[in-house]
């Protein structure tokens, strides 16, 4: 085998063991409630860290408009359940403030 097969084999190896290691240690049992919690926001967390730089920097000429765009779906999304009224509003906005502001 060639090297760069070894490393993609050893790559795999790592990521399985980091993925497979949590379920077969039972220390997750007893974790406070407040670290819990802290948990339970991480993949949002996780999810903003990505998309926020997107936002600001996906529309050089009106970063503004991408703003508008995340806030008129928060607002939607707080509001109202579901997907697609949070995902038409920010359209809706981002497009507004694109073509007359």
């Amino acid at each position: 085998m060639n090297k760069i097969m070894i490393i993609i084999l050893a790559c795999a190896a790592a990521n399985y063991l980091l993925r497979v290691l949590p379920f077969f240690i039972s220390a997750g049992d007893n974790i406070p409630a407040y670290f819990k919690r802290f948990l339970d926001y991480m993949p949002v967390v996780a999810l903003g860290a990505l998309i926020f730089p997107g936002i600001i920097t996906s529309f050089p000429q009106n970063p503004a408009a991408g703003i508008a765009g995340v806030a008129a779906a928060a607002m939607a999304a707080w509001f109202f359940e579901g997907l697609i009224l949070p995902v038409f509003a920010s359209i809706g906005v981002t497009w507004f403030m694109l073509q007359y502001l």
